[in-house]
């Protein structure tokens, strides 16, 4: 059933696991060792999330968040420290700490604006000149910039000074879903021109406007840019843990993540276009990042 190898692009685990209890091994959450070792391979970005919350000492947030992500058994698994919220960069040294500490990739923003560009949900200033060095700074690391939570300013800011992929790891199609935190056409056509690459994110107010959906409407956002010329550009980015048990019918977590490959499969697509998505565009990204 499981006969699928797993790259996801983005989950919350983390923070439950620190503020909840419980480890990565068995767990009640979206995600946990032993649902995913139920695939052929999983390798799983961990994102440290610094909510609003944590925005007094952001980096005291990230510290609790990477002891954490240091204490759990990943055996068996493929694990990637992400950071989800700029807030706790306020110098070029503190990203050669992240760096230093694993991370792989850093969204600028949460839905908030800080010192290196505005989020989403705020008011559309772009990147701030401190954020186009520090871009620039993640690009000679080999940090990946993710811009899923950028506004749209932002977005063109950093796609117009960025000289490696640029990845949105769980932000879907505005053009499927009409939300501000989905990617435009133009936006992605972007991504794909940059060598990057698009993670579909499960949370369903990302999928539809309707009350509920399914693999079926999934299955939409990935036709759509694959319409665009995506297929090398587009994989997953399920955001598992972060969207309050608010799941697609039928995917109450990782469990439940082959359903949207099955159905890839079932509308003719290739094992070839689907080993893509499942897995080798984020592989091949990060492993040449």
């Amino acid at each position: 059933m499981n006969n699928y190898t797993v790259f996801d692009a983005h989950c919350d685990t983390l923070c439950q696991i620190l503020d909840k209890g419980a480890d990565i091994s068995h767990n009640t959450y979206n995600i946990d060792k032993k649902r995913m070792m139920e695939y052929d391979g999983y390798t799983q970005v961990f994102a440290c999330f610094i909510a609003p919350e944590y925005y007094a000492d952001p980096k005291a947030r990230f510290d609790a968040l990477y002891k954490t992500y240091l204490a759990q058994d990943f055996s068996g698994i493929n694990p990637i420290l992400s950071l989800e919220g700029g807030e706790v960069i306020t110098s070029l040294e503190e990203i050669d700490y992240l760096y230093s500490c694993g991370v792989r990739a850093v969204a600028l923003t949460w839905n908030n604006t800080n010192m290196l560009a505005s989020g989403v949900m705020c008011e559309d200033t772009g990147l701030t000149p401190f954020g186009k060095s520090a871009v620039r700074r993640m690009e000679d690391l080999g940090i990946l910039v993710d811009v899923s939570h950028l506004s749209d300013k932002s977005f063109y800011d950093v796609a117009s000074i960025a000289t490696r992929p640029i990845i949105a790891t769980h932000s879907n199609s505005r053009l499927i879903c009409p939300h501000p935190r989905n990617l435009t056409d133009d936006m992605f056509k972007i991504i794909c021109e940059s060598g990057g690459c698009a993670g579909i994110n499960l949370y369903p107010v990302f999928i539809s406007e309707k009350e509920r959906c399914d693999e079926n409407d999934i299955l939409l956002h990935i036709e759509h840019f694959i319409e665009l010329g995506g297929i090398d550009s587009l994989g997953i980015g399920a955001d598992f843990d972060g969207t309050d048990n608010n799941l697609p019918v039928g995917i109450s977590g990782c469990e439940g993540l082959y359903k949207v490959f099955d159905k890839m499969c079932s509308v003719g697509m290739s094992d070839d276009e689907i080993d893509k998505i499942s897995h080798r565009n984020f592989e091949r990204i990060f492993g040449e990042v």
